[in-house]
């Protein structure tokens, strides 16, 4: 029996906690059955943004002539693209294990199982400790026809085979609407295909429908769309939908598959603990990462709170604080916001209009275009909006919804707003650069003060 004061149970961003711990003096060991860093680096956020630089890259240059530009474009490399991502891919794991072993971590590569409340057995040795965190993070859930050789999102990164001349996408989330992006702009024949009427169906309905249109254009959208049939023969799948028109059969080189994901938790062993997974299989967690057995905390993916790279690293900096400055207030991550990173880019944070109709919650709700800034004017596009859902009892932001160039960026300014004293008006009275992107958050502030001022004389 191996002890330890903390026990890190998977690799990826909680990787952060186990060298701040050993640095700081405590014994801490850290179990890891795949490659280190996580789905971010290796398969998730880092990778498949790389693919999107590349796909902006091919989309400007088509469409140079809309700015009087004559280009000649030849087409992408996507031999030379997936060899440059691959490169990446390969060089996050070693790197972790130097990190670890600059830092004296104890790590151990291999399956980590419970066999009781504060022991775990991997790679033939048992370990205990105080302090155990279980970041196992989450994986793509398993598609249909799997005898099949279909994609799921873990195939991409590193990507061993030949890129395909065609692509069937079948999933209108986040990775399903990223990777269509990409692979239509660099010129893969792309089709989409979702079960409902919506892509990207936890967006603001205003804003899913502009960025619906313009996503369209690029990308073949099916939309009530249920797979019924899938083979293969030669080098195609053929793939039959039932949609309204009745059934409709699609060949393509390759079949992804991007319908969500599961929490890796069944593998944990916690029959041998008072742990227990709920109905989805999340690991449940209080409001201080604590789950039902005291010493044994949960972040990341693994829990079910916000399936977010940047929500998991504010988790691992708040056990950090907890276990090594002893801060013993909960954590509170305010506003939680997200973009998708395909094209055309969108970013939001707080409410939904929607959500604040069910909630009952009183608002108002305005939206404006991009043309107030001369950079915006520039880039000879028309879609960008922006929405803003505003309190009228005390001019509060309950939501911002961005669709436009480079909207996870200028979201910042509103979530800084939203953080330091949430008020719309303080979007109105700050200086703006002027003729910068931001100014389109000026315009849609002033909008919003005065839709709150007529509700109010109304």
């Amino acid at each position: 029996m191996e002890t330890y004061d903390l026990i890190v149970l998977g690799g990826g961003r909680a990787t952060n906690l186990a060298l701040a711990a050993s640095k700081a003096g405590w014994k801490t060991a850290l179990i890891e059955r795949d490659r280190l860093g996580g789905t971010c680096p290796n398969r998730g956020c880092v990778p498949s943004k790389l693919l999107i630089g590349f796909a902006d890259a091919a989309r400007h240059a088509r469409n140079a002539s809309r700015h009087f530009i004559q280009s000649d474009y030849q087409g992408a490399d996507l031999a030379k693209i997936f060899e440059s991502v691959n490169d990446y891919v390969s060089e996050v794991d070693p790197r972790y294990e130097g990190r670890l072993e600059a830092a004296d971590v104890t790590f151990i590569r291999g399956e980590g199982r419970f066999t009781d409340h504060k022991q775990i057995e991997a790679a033939g040795r048992t370990l205990t400790a105080e302090k155990i965190v279980i970041a196992t993070g989450s994986r793509p859930a398993p598609p249909p026809f799997a005898d099949l050789p279909v994609w799921t999102s873990d195939d991409l990164f590193p990507l061993r085979c030949a890129p395909p001349k065609s692509l069937i996408i079948i999933g209108g989330g986040i990775i399903g609407c990223e990777m269509a992006a990409f692979f239509a702009a660099v010129g893969v024949e792309t089709s989409l295909f979702v079960r409902d009427e919506r892509l990207l169906e936890k967006e603001d309905c205003g804003i899913e429908e502009v960025f619906q249109q313009e996503f369209s254009k690029d990308v073949r959208t099916h939309f009530h769309a249920s797979l019924k049939h899938l083979t293969r023969s030669g080098e195609l799948f053929s793939a039959t939908f039932q949609t309204e028109t009745g059934e409709q059969t699609f060949q393509a080189e390759r079949v992804l598959f991007a319908i969500g994901r599961i929490p890796n938790t069944e593998s944990l062993n916690l029959s041998e603990t008072d742990l227990s997974a709920n109905a989805k299989g999340f690991l449940p967690v209080n409001e201080h990462l604590e789950t039902a057995v005291p010493g044994i905390y949960s972040t990341g993916d693994v829990n079910g709170r916000h399936m977010l790279q940047h929500a998991a690293a504010f988790e691992v900096q708040f056990l950090r604080q907890k276990f090594l400055k002893g801060v013993t207030t909960p954590i509170d991550e305010g506003h939680m916001p997200h973009a998708v990173f395909t094209h055309p880019e969108i970013a939001a944070v707080g409410f939904t209009e929607e959500q604040l109709k069910e909630s009952g919650t009183p608002y108002v709700a305005v939206v404006e275009d991009w043309l107030a800034s001369a950079r915006a004017i520039a880039m000879r596009i028309d879609y960008p909006r922006t929405k803003l859902l505003v309190s009228p009892a005390d001019h509060s932001i309950l939501g911002c919804h961005l669709v436009g160039p480079e909207a996870s960026t200028i979201l910042h300014q509103v979530m800084a707003v939203m953080h330091l004293k949430n008020d719309v008006r303080e979007l109105a009275e700050m200086i703006h650069i002027h003729p910068a992107l931001n100014e389109c958050l000026l315009a849609a502030a002033v909008k919003a003060i005065g839709a709150v001022h007529a509700l109010r004389k109304s």
